[in-house]
């Protein structure tokens, strides 16, 4: 409709003008023409409004068209002021985050100088650490040097009490009783070794720290040498109770010459604990008239029979520690036993736990 209107224009003012509106460039707008009958100059002018008309339409379309454009064009520059500054607080963004990042630099650089400087001490630390060490290797090695002699010259004691016993019990009573000063002073020269290889050792203690592994090692070395003692001490009285059984034979061999029998010697069975309080450094001995493995922390009760609250530890064999101290509660409960024998420490129990 539009190219048909335009067709129709164009057929108007060729009509009218004489030529097409393309062809005409710069030609002066006259309204009426001089010469013909006012009803065609009407007829003119109305078909020239028409067409001015047209023009004026299409002007106004190519306008709005031009304005749609201009909106467009504006929206599109809108956008991209906007995208640009988008992109200029991202630029912004990233130079804070770049700046952050060299500070976090900087502070890891300035920490990675703190870390190398601690390293540094604590491998002085730990240079010294390993002197300190050798040095208590060295006073462990003579401490353990000065233990061996100790125990060589117990075991020598040992011996020679042993060849003394044994000299004395062929003599006569009156022979026995001197002996008997004599197994006194050995006796006491035995207590004295002792009371040296415990000061030993207490100064061997306190040499290492409250948390050195050395203690357990001063433990077991402490409770071989009580041990060696219990020892000693079991053999001196055994040979003592066979010198009174031979003195005892002996007499009643004499006074019955003619007699063929022999006195029935009745044993029973019985334990012997050993006990240590907290008071004294001497321990307790007394016998439980039960095999070992059948007495109870009832039984050991009431053979001590001591007033109060107590607490009760046994000497016992651990397969992966060794020698420790086992702490008994029930009084059903079987004790412990160590080399045929009960060994005990009773403390006192101040209703602390």
């Amino acid at each position: 409709m539009e190219e048909a209107k335009k067709m129709i224009s164009g057929l108007q003012a060729l009509l009218l003008n004489g030529s097409l509106p393309e062809d005409e460039q710069e030609r002066a707008f006259v309204l009426s023409e001089q010469e013909g009958c006012p009803e065609e100059q009407v007829i003119i002018i109305r078909s020239r409004l028409d067409q001015s008309m047209e023009e004026n339409q299409e002007l106004k379309k190519e306008l709005q068209k031009q304005k749609q454009e201009a909106r467009s064009l504006q929206g599109v520059k809108d956008a991209l002021q906007q995208r640009l500054a988008q992109q200029d607080a991202l630029i912004l963004q990233i130079k804070q985050e770049l700046l952050r990042a060299n500070m976090d630099k900087e502070e890891l650089h300035s920490q990675n100088t703190d870390l190398q400087r601690k390293v540094e001490d604590r491998n002085r630390l730990l240079a010294e650490y390993k002197k300190e060490l050798g040095q208590k290797d060295r006073h462990l090695h003579q401490h353990q040097a000065k233990m061996e002699e100790v125990l060589r010259q117990l075991s020598e004691a040992s011996y020679q009490q042993v060849i003394v016993y044994s000299n004395h019990s062929s003599q006569s009573n009156g022979f026995l009783q001197t002996s008997g000063k004599g197994a006194v002073s050995t006796a006491h020269r035995g207590t004295n070794d002792l009371q040296l290889v415990r000061e030993a050792l207490r100064s061997l203690r306190n040499s290492f720290s409250g948390h050195d592994p050395q203690h357990h090692t001063i433990d077991s070395l402490e409770q071989g040498i009580s041990s060696l003692m219990e020892r000693l001490h079991r053999m001196e009285m055994q040979k003592r109770q066979e010198r009174r059984i031979s003195i005892r034979l002996e007499s009643t061999f004499r006074e019955l010459p003619h007699s063929h029998s022999t006195p029935a010697m009745s044993s029973s069975a019985c334990t012997k604990v050993l006990y240590f309080t907290d008071r004294s450094l001497t321990p307790f001995m007394v016998n439980i008239p039960k095999r070992l493995g059948e007495v109870t922390l009832r039984d050991f009760k009431a053979a001590i029979d001591r007033e109060g609250t107590h607490r009760y530890h046994f000497k016992a064999l651990d397969p992966e520690f060794g020698t420790v101290k086992e702490e008994v509660f029930h009084d059903d409960d079987i004790i412990p036993g160590w080399e045929g024998k009960i060994v005990a420490w009773v403390e006192e129990d101040h209703g602390e736990n």
